[in-house]
């Protein structure tokens, strides 16, 4: 009498769940447990086992014509015999792909591969001496072809023994070639050499030659020498060049600027600034107007007085008019011009002396929001606008009758 296994008997506290057929297995397979092995040591599927069994019929599930597995298990019948390996399938493994094989032995390409990793049987074919003595000498691509085998591997084993890479349009530079670089455009040099733009290219960069200008012209001593001596827009002119050319060349050799655009001003020249008019002090000091005047300006320095002329200095007497009377009247009693007095009221803040502007009194604020804004502004004589927002300004509420 055959014994049923521990699993199976555990099966019969599920009963109440229904399993269906095919669950049996499933479960065998989540709990990692292998099928049984007859005496011979050939592996006997669990259907064989369930199907010769006497079990109880709430196992033996009803179960689609499709299933192979579960047929065997509900009717009794036996399973496929299983069909060990012979010695000649053996030694073909790994001569040919695993999916020619499997056709040529009637199994399948799983089976097959699975038996070639058991006796440790590599699909690469190995390298002979005279398979590595093509490499190099043609391209990765013939010699593919030529040993029937993938790109890839030619490519590994090539960079695995050291051996350069062989390319048909691929030919070494010559000390003639090299020569021209940097003496020719591009171009030309690719269509003497019977190389690519690319390439010729590649090997200038690579060996630091700068590109072919007609327009370049080397720094002669004479130029270095007139470096420093004036502006580098000055020297530009002279010489012929860019300004930027100049500078970058001045900044190269280290040469510091004697002579540099803007003006460095010195206490001496500061000191003349306001005692003379603008224009003397840049004659004397060499650079444009508005230099000077942009400097004194800046130094807040007042401009140099001419004797006869309405330029003078402002009196504290005068300062004291600003804002009291309109500009206007403010002008006639100074005997300024208008936009004059205008210059230094905004210059010293001092707002403008408005007839219509009255401030608002302590008693005018008391009457906010004790009436109506309508009728505070009759009152007071002022607009609807002024007294809404005098009294919004004062956060007082407004008035409400009851």
């Amino acid at each position: 009498m055959q014994i049923i296994p521990i699993f199976f008997l555990l099966l019969k506290r599920l009963r109440p769940l229904k399993l269906c057929d095919y669950s049996v297995c499933r479960s065998r397979r989540d709990c990692g447990i292998l099928p049984w092995l007859d005496n011979q040591g050939v592996t006997a599927p669990p259907d064989n086992f369930l199907a010769s069994a006497r079990l109880p019929d709430w196992i033996k599930c009803n179960t689609g014509k499709n299933d192979p597995i579960m047929n065997r298990i509900n009717h009794g019948t036996a399973p496929p015999k299983h069909r060990r390996w012979t010695v000649d399938e053996d030694r073909l493994l790994g001569t040919k792909p695993d999916r020619s094989l499997a056709k040529k032995f009637s199994r399948t390409t799983t089976a097959v591969a699975a038996r070639r990793h058991l006796k440790h049987i590599s699909l690469i074919k190995k390298w002979r001496p005279e398979d590595d003595e093509l490499l190099g000498n043609r391209p990765d691509a013939q010699v593919a072809m030529l040993l029937k085998r993938p790109r890839c591997q030619v490519a590994y084993r090539r960079r695995q023994l050291g051996i350069s890479f062989k390319h048909p349009d691929y030919h070494l530079w010559k000390p003639g070639e090299i020569a021209m670089l940097g003496r020719q455009p591009d171009r030309k040099i690719a269509e003497l050499t019977g190389r690519t733009v690319k390439n010729v290219r590649h090997k200038r960069l690579k060996l630091g030659i700068p590109f072919f200008n007609p327009e370049f012209r080397p720094w002669t001593g004479a130029e270095d020498k007139l470096l420093g001596t004036m502006p580098d827009a000055e020297v530009a002119r002279r010489i012929k060049r860019n300004v930027v050319a100049v500078l970058k060349r001045r900044h190269r050799l280290q040469i510091p600027n004697r002579v540099p655009a803007r003006h460095v001003w010195t206490r001496k020249q500061i000191a003349l600034l306001g005692t003379l008019p603008d224009t003397e002090v840049a004659r004397r000091l060499g650079c444009p107007a508005y230099v000077a005047t942009f400097k004194r300006r800046s130094l807040e320095i007042p401009r140099a007085r001419k004797p006869g002329s309405n330029a003078n200095l402002w009196t504290p007497a005068e300062i004291k008019l600003l804002g009291t009377l309109p500009d206007e009247e403010v002008a006639r009693r100074i005997s300024r011009s208008v936009g004059a007095v205008i210059q230094r009221r905004e210059l010293l803040h001092i707002p403008m002396q408005n007839p219509k502007l009255r401030d608002w009194t302590a008693d005018e604020n008391g009457l906010l929001g004790t009436r109506s804004d309508v009728e505070i502004a009759r009152r007071l004589g002022r607009t609807l606008s002024a007294t809404s927002h005098r009294r919004v300004r004062l956060k007082i509420p407004a008035w409400r009758p009851d």
